[in-house]
């Protein structure tokens, strides 16, 4: 798996970190004291810019193609089909596996991806880049926690890390949608409600996503890892 980080790696990760505070400046500066939802959107749309760029320039297998295509595809129906259940997804428990099994970048795409495509079922809005965000930095942890063999085969760890990721990160972006479109002022006493509102549907969401892992993740693990050997899918990730 992953020897040492790779250029996108390094790349997105300044753009995570660097990014943030100076739109936010620019925002405040040329911009109202309100400007902090556009802020937040100009940052989540500039972070997830990286990772398509590198895969539009990067010479891609089609195997590699084919891998990222089915399972984005079976996140977006998954969500779909589970529509009618609040919170109830299998959408991160895939989005995960395939972190965990072909790398952060390839976790980041595939969650990023799944987001934004099954809205086109589910309905578009405001808090798509949030959910894309959310989902993408999902799989870009996973994907960086597991990197080593020895501990991607590690059920337990897997499905606990995959709930706490699906609770604490996605939930907290996406919340943070909310708190951004709803709220007056953006304040810590404004923002609690908010976060406490959605801790219910949070932990719902990362409940589903800790069982699935426990049950899918070695055995889809195995067969990518046949994959990954066999064909050198994502040999260079």
């Amino acid at each position: 798996m992953l020897k040492k980080p790779s250029k996108l790696t390094v790349i997105s990760l300044l753009f995570l970190f660097l990014l943030p505070p100076a739109v936010i400046y620019l925002c405040m500066t040329f911009f109202d004291s309100k400007s902090y939802y556009a802020a937040a959107v100009l940052i989540i749309i500039c972070a997830i810019i990286p990772f398509f760029v590198f895969f539009e320039k990067r010479k891609i297998r089609t195997g590699e193609i084919v891998i990222i295509a089915v399972m984005t595809a079976l996140s977006v129906a998954s969500r779909s089909v589970m529509a009618f259940l609040p919170q109830v997804k299998p959408t991160c428990a895939l989005v995960v596996v395939t972190a965990v099994a072909f790398g952060p970048n390839v976790g980041f795409l595939t969650g990023a991806l799944s987001m934004f495509l099954s809205n086109f079922i589910l309905g578009q809005g405001m808090f798509t880049p949030f959910q894309m965000l959310g989902m993408g930095l999902v799989g870009f942890i996973a994907g960086a926690v597991f990197s080593k063999k020895k501990h991607s085969e590690k059920r337990l760890s897997v499905s606990i890390t995959g709930g706490l990721l699906c609770f604490a990160v996605y939930g907290f972006i996406v919340d943070s949608c909310s708190v951004f479109m709803l709220s007056s002022s953006l304040t810590l006493s404004s923002a609690l409600p908010f976060y406490a509102s959605g801790l219910p549907f949070n932990i719902i969401h990362a409940v589903t996503t800790a069982v699935l892992l426990f049950f899918i993740n070695k055995p889809m693990n195995d067969k990518f890892s046949r994959l990954r050997i066999k064909y050198g899918i994502f040999s260079a990730e």
